[in-house]
This record gives C-alpha cells, structure tokens and sequence, in this order.
C-alpha cells in the first residue's frame, strides 16, 4: 500500500510539472488526467510496442524450453507476477470448475515472480483447496528468451488481471499465435480488440466457461489466433519511437 501511494504521488506530481503528458492508453489516459485538475497538461496517447522475437514461429523452439520448467502435454498459460490484482485465486478456481470438460492430459501453467508472498500463499492454499496439485504449475520466472515459445505453444493463453495501463503479456501473446482469454477490464478490451475473448476476472464461473468453450471450438481458436497476430502488429517500438520524438520536439520548442 506504501509502495503504491508513492507511486500515486511521485506520478500525478511529475504530471503536474510537465509540459507534456503520455499515456500508454486511452484507458490509463480517462483514469488518470482528470486527477489531475487544473494542471492538466497538453496530453498524448501513445501505444507501447512489442518484441518482434514474440511470433508463431517462435513455436520451433518448443522443444529446446519447454523441458526446462517440466510442462509436458497440454497446457494453458498464465503469465503474471503474483499481486492480488492479477486474480490469480479466481483463475485457478476457474480452472478447476473448467476441469471436467478438459482432456486429462491438459494442465495450466502459471509463470512468474512471486512478488507477494501472502498472495503466493493464498495461491498455492487454493491450488491444494481445489485438489487441482497434478494439474497447476507454477513455473516461478521464466528466461525471458523462453517465453515466446513458451506462448507459441500454448492452447491458450489466460490474462485474468483486473488492472493494468499497457499488458505487454497480453500483446505478447497474441503475437506468438496463441489464442488469448482476457478480463473485460482496464485497458485489455481497447488493446486486444477482437484478438481475444473477455470475462469477468472476479468470477471463476464465467472464467471456466470462456475456457471450455473456446476449448471445444477449434474453428473458433483458429480465427482468434489470426485475429490476434494482426491485432499485436499494431504495436511496434518504431511507431511508438516516432511519436514520443514528436512529442519531444513539442516540448522542447
């Protein structure tokens, strides 16, 4: 809580400062400017972009990573540090109830830090509450190199996270050609479009139900891989590299 009204502070201070503004999102944008009163600034919206290393045929390399963190069969990904925004509890708990219509041999995969030890805790007591122990890794942080194919070969990709500016995971993923599931949240709408399908992140019910059915919809999983690899094309670091200099020279004549 301390860490975040600094963060809180130091942000809407350095606005106030400025001569210029950049939001990573129109979301980010609606949520923060008018906190900022009368010292709004002349504000720009400009979209982040991604690693081109985040492409299907990052799959190629399946065979060389996913051995590392163990996976083996099916699985479903969840990349996300461990904070309780990211409803990690709510996707696990989805996951079970989404269980008994999924092949046996499927699992879900959770990679990432876990910042939040409490939240870690309550994590894992709710993996061994469900009985789901055989069928959740927690793959801890990944190698960064590791992740596109880690994405690539996923049947699907979950982003359960109820509060995020500009998700590079959820671009991420889309980019590598895995089908992606996303909250209805924050900025996850405005940035995948019509490359993922959205639920209720705080309602495990409406989680399982998007896994199974898009799970038993291959022609469905196929459009949604297409849909989303030209959705992240949108996001490149020239074009955002472009725009900040813009907005550079503007502040600076």
């Amino acid at each position: 809580r301390k860490r975040l009204l600094a963060l809180r502070y130091g942000g809407l201070l350095s606005a106030r400062l400025a001569k210029r503004t950049v939001f990573i999102s129109d979301f980010a944008r609606g949520v923060i400017e008018p906190l900022l009163g009368a010292a709004r600034t002349r504000a720009r919206r400009i979209y982040l972009g991604r690693d081109p290393a985040f492409n299907p045929a990052a799959r190629a390399r399946t065979a060389e990573v996913l051995p590392r963190p163990g996976l083996a069969g099916r699985y479903l990904l969840c990349v996300s540090q461990f904070y309780c925004y990211k409803n990690l509890v709510e996707l696990v708990v989805g996951f079970a109830r989404a269980l008994p219509s999924l092949p046996e041999d499927v699992s879900l995969a959770i990679a990432g830090a876990e910042h939040e030890a409490d939240y870690a805790a309550a994590v894992r007591r709710t993996i061994a509450r469900e009985g789901v122990g055989d069928r959740v890794r927690l793959l801890g942080s990944v190698a960064y190199q590791d992740l596109p194919p880690l994405y690539a070969a996923a049947e699907l990709c979950v982003f359960p996270s109820a509060c995020e500016n500009f998700p590079n995971i959820l671009i991420e993923g889309m980019a590598a050609g895995a089908p992606n599931l996303a909250s209805r949240l924050a900025s996850m709408p405005e940035l995948a479009g019509d490359g993922a399908v959205y639920f209720d992140p705080f309602d495990p019910d409406e989680i399982a139900a998007a896994i199974v059915r898009l799970w038993q919809d291959a022609p469905g999983r196929a459009a949604l891989r297409a849909r989303g690899i030209a959705q992240a094309g949108r996001y490149t670091w020239q074009s955002c590299a472009r725009d900040l200099l813009d907005v550079l020279a503007e502040a600076a004549a």
